[in-house]
């Protein structure tokens, strides 16, 4: 988990540029986007701006990311981070892209926050998008394979609020997820998704059109700042405890105590900000940071939470109560706040919330749960459920669905190889393109972020920050994205223009603007007014991996694109041997795009490309046959490892004789009878 790993190395196409920057984009992914991330960087170098896909482990990022954002890549910090993120409608101004360019936008966002004018959200996205503080890249749509006799499942709502007690048809599911299992099962730690959404439940729910009452049944605001929140009754914790304000009072304490680590702080501190007062209902008070105490939390009552805000915020709603999940007093207590995170509370052994499933067991990679008979909105129809995280081939997890070992598969949106599998035990789920998709700018670099250290930069710090910007809009004219909609995503996406989706965009009644267009000349332009010298080359193609051990699968992926036009009718070979005999091949099709996968024995291959016959008349490329790329070695692992397996039996040899000669000099000891 704490590693970063390049997995494929990248092997160029065409001539290179004729100067290229002293600097390179380390472009940071986490899987499944590993396929996505290399286009993207081949469509970066392809005008000169070097870019490397690395990928990050969920952890990696968070820690690069969040926590370093003052630094590069190479100091411990990130450059640029591919990341996605499947929001429900209302948007949430304290997201990656708000939160780590705070600085850049925080005027509007105070204004947005203290007022709720609409127009200063607009103002918002526009400020983000328009200095590419980040890139917008796509709103994709959610892909869910299911059993035809799953009903029930709205793939829209689904990608960022899984609601299983919404299903019927079967008994029994089993829910797949691509991914690492969360170490922890509490929204309170960010955990999203199941089981945390099926055990856990917060003030009002997310759906395709706004938000519904949960365990709140009723909000009033009694003036700019005082919220009173009315909560349901007869709601039952599933260990037969009700659920009281007082729980209420004790989980938002909870989030807010610096010991507890939780990774809703940011959010609660806009609105109640970090010195905040609690009130249980029999008067006791608790303290979260230092007087004077200018939040209030009380319990009026077993069925009512005044919330007392020290300045207005649009935050409080939607966005504050549907992330203020509840969690029963007496075990929030009984793990303390330092302890919280990694106690069986946490961790899914000893978990109990107020939703429609409790959790049964805990196994590697595994969550399973039934049915809460206790439920206050009915007993749901699905009995068990159990989750998987895997990151087994999406084929082989399709396979068991059609085999009725799975019910519901998760692609999010990454349908990849698998969108034109068509199957009568299988039906495809199709959600709104409600999933954003873009990449984080490190606004510290020295290049892209400062300009301190660009050619063209002067003495002005104005122009240093306009050529910074000038290098970030270069970054995304740069990337043919509807083209990889088609391609890379299958057609399921759009192109994005703000970091909001259009289901965002339209709770709030904004009007999304049309894209920026794919352009290379003003790519190349703008960094030679950065002050370098480049010219476009093709986009490059990649080879994953350039070494494997024998019986493991050789692929090679990628698209041959010049000037914005696929390449039709090259050949992508894969040669070995002395002279070279083709054993894999594959044409670029009307889409410039190639893959292919073979199983070769030990030894060393190349690839070939050839280009079409009549390169003049398809005006993309230069009069070239044929080039080389490679080597690529296919190993024994019995060969390669030879040395380090001798060394293992002579080793295991020494330790037989010596505990040999021990049992012998042991024996010689003991007297004889």
């Amino acid at each position: 988990m704490l590693l970063v790993m390049v997995l494929e190395s990248q092997i160029w196409v065409g001539a290179a540029a004729s100067s290229q920057p002293e600097f390179t984009i380390s472009l940071g992914y986490v899987s499944p986007e590993g396929r996505l991330a290399y286009a993207l960087a081949a469509s970066l170098s392809a005008v000169g701006v070097p870019a490397q896909p690395v990928r990050f482990s969920w952890l990696t990022a968070y820690a690069r990311v969040f926590y370093q954002q003052s630094l590069n890549y190479s100091l411990g910090g990130y450059d640029a981070f591919l990341y996605y993120e499947a929001t429900p409608p209302s948007i949430n101004p304290l997201g990656p892209s708000y939160s780590i360019n705070a600085s850049s936008v925080n005027a509007t966002l105070s204004q947005y926050e203290r007022t709720g004018n609409i127009s200063y959200l607009a103002l918002l996205e526009d400020e983000l998008a328009n200095n590419y503080y980040e890139l917008p890249l796509f709103y994709a749509d959610p892909l869910w394979a299911v059993s035809p006799a799953l009903r029930g499942l709205n793939p829209t709502v689904s990608a960022f609020y899984p609601q299983p007690w919404d299903w019927s048809g079967v008994t029994n599911v089993t829910y797949v997820s691509y991914g690492p299992a969360p170490s922890t099962v509490l929204p309170l730690y960010g955990s999203s998704g199941l089981p945390a959404y099926a055990v856990f439940q917060p003030l009002i729910i997310p759906t395709s059109s706004g938000y519904a009452p949960c365990l709140a049944v009723n909000w009033s605001r009694v003036n700019t700042t005082t919220w009173y929140v009315q909560l349901r009754k007869g709601v039952d914790f599933q260990d037969g405890l009700p659920m009281t304000a007082n729980d209420v009072v004790w989980s938002v304490r909870a989030a807010l105590d610096p010991l507890t680590g939780s990774e809703v702080v940011p959010l609660y501190e806009e609105v109640l900000g970090n010195s905040v007062e609690f009130v249980l209902s029999n008067g006791s008070t608790y303290y979260v940071g230092s007087p004077p105490f200018k939040g209030l939390v009380r319990a009026m009552g077993n069925y009512e939470v005044e919330f007392r805000l020290p300045e207005p915020s649009a935050l409080f709603y939607p966005l504050f109560m549907s992330n203020v999940f509840v969690y029963p007093m007496p075990l929030l207590a009984k793990a303390g706040s330092f302890g919280l995170a990694t106690s069986s509370f946490s961790r899914g052994y000893s978990s109990v919330g107020t939703g429609p499933y409790e959790i049964v067991s805990v196994g590697k990679g595994e969550y399973r749960l039934r049915a809460f008979s206790g439920y206050w909105n009915g007993t749901p129809a699905i009995a068990q459920l159990t989750v998987v995280y895997t990151s087994s081939p999406a084929s082989e997890v399709l396979s068991e669905l059609e085999q009725g070992k799975v019910q519901v598969m998760s692609f999010d949106f990454w349908p990849y190889d698998l969108k034109g599998e068509n199957s009568s035990a299988v039906r495809w789920e199709i959600g709104s393109p409600d999933v954003y998709v873009g990449i984080l700018i490190n606004l510290n670099s020295p290049f892209w972020g400062t300009g301190q250290l660009l050619p063209s930069s002067s003495m002005n710090p104005l122009d240093k920050s306009e050529y910074a910007r000038d290098l970030r809009e270069t970054m995304l004219v740069s990337i043919p994205r509807q083209y990889l909609v088609d391609s890379v995503f299958g057609g399921l996406a759009q192109v994005a223009t703000w970091p909001i989706t259009p289901i965002q965009a339209g709770y709030y009644g904004l009007s999304l603007p049309k894209p920026e267009p794919f352009n290379q000349t003003l790519a190349v332009s703008l960094m030679s007014a950065a002050g370098y010298n480049v010219s476009v080359s093709q986009i490059p193609f990649t080879v994953s991996p350039t070494s494997i051990q024998q019986g493991s699968p050789l692929t090679v992926f990628g698209y041959l694109l010049y000037e914005g036009h696929p390449l039709q009718g090259a050949t992508l070979s894969i040669m070995a041997g002395k002279p070279f005999k083709q054993v894999g091949r594959a044409v670029t099709g009307p889409s410039g795009m190639f893959n292919v996968t073979l199983t070769p024995p030990s030894g060393t291959y190349y690839v070939q490309l050839t280009y079409p016959g009549n390169e003049t008349a398809l005006g993309l490329v230069p009069p070239l046959s044929s080039m080389e790329m490679g080597p690529i070695k296919v190993t024994n692992f019995w060969v390669s490892n030879a040395i380090y397996l001798a060394a293992l039996a002579v080793l295991l040899v020494l330790i037989f004789v010596i505990l040999w000669h021990r049992v012998r000099a042991r024996q010689a000891e003991i007297p004889r009878a």
